[in-house]
């Protein structure tokens, strides 16, 4: 798709879907890496490329090309595996939790910046604080953890969160519950961070299971 500025915006979403029909892979959510996985993407240099986990290398190419290589180091299923492009700046806000000091970073589409710093920064900080107090720890420390920019809804993509909840409380702006109390946080930002422990961290063997996932993170 494209930005409201009409440029170029990519992303991959593939829950149910299936993980193959953009790489291949056995497609299967039972099948995780051990030893995690490595996504090396090559764009256009005016733009950015966001995957999983930490970014390792960020080089240079011929005709006016860069490449990005993310890595995770933890298992992740096949659905959790993504990429983002488009033109996202980075905005670092470091995080201490209770397994010690999380690298937290939003990587958000550059007119976004502000509503990034008046909503999603601080929502999410305290959505982490919550999550942590009634879970345990996130799961992933050593593969950091993103918010990014997406121009769906959301997704629990390991690590490299979707966000496309416009910056608003309730979901898209809207009490869905009819009570009221829809309206006092961010449905989708709450989702999808809620995921990482229900999803990823926690992966069901079958899609018949996925009330696991879904259940617990409404």
């Amino acid at each position: 798709t494209r930005d409201s500025l009409n440029r170029p915006w990519i992303a991959t979403s593939c829950q149910l879907t299936g993980a193959s029909i953009w790489y291949p892979c056995k497609n299967h959510q039972s099948d995780e890496p051990d030893r995690g996985a490595r996504v090396t993407i090559t764009v256009p240099d005016t733009l950015v490329a966001v995957s999983n986990g930490k970014l390792i290398e960020r080089q240079a190419g011929k005709n006016s090309t860069m490449t990005y290589k993310w890595e995770v180091v933890n298992p992740i299923n096949n659905y959790g595996l993504c990429f983002y492009v488009g033109k996202y700046i980075q905005i670092n806000e470091p995080y201490t939790g209770i397994a010690g000091d999380l690298p937290l970073s939003f990587w958000v589409l550059d007119y976004n910046a502000e509503k990034a710093k008046q909503h999603l920064i601080p929502n999410t900080q305290l959505t982490i604080e919550s999550l942590e107090y009634w879970l345990g720890a996130f799961p992933f420390y050593e593969d950091e953890l993103k918010l990014v920019d997406a121009p769906y809804i959301g997704m629990e993509h390991q690590s490299a969160v979707a966000y496309g909840n416009r910056y608003k409380y309730g979901y898209k702006g809207k009490d869905i519950s009819g009570t009221g109390w829809g309206m006092k946080y961010d449905i989708i930002l709450v989702h999808e961070l809620a995921h990482e422990w229900f999803g990823n961290s926690i992966t069901t063997e079958d899609l018949a299971d996925k009330w696991l996932h879904e259940g617990f993170t409404g």
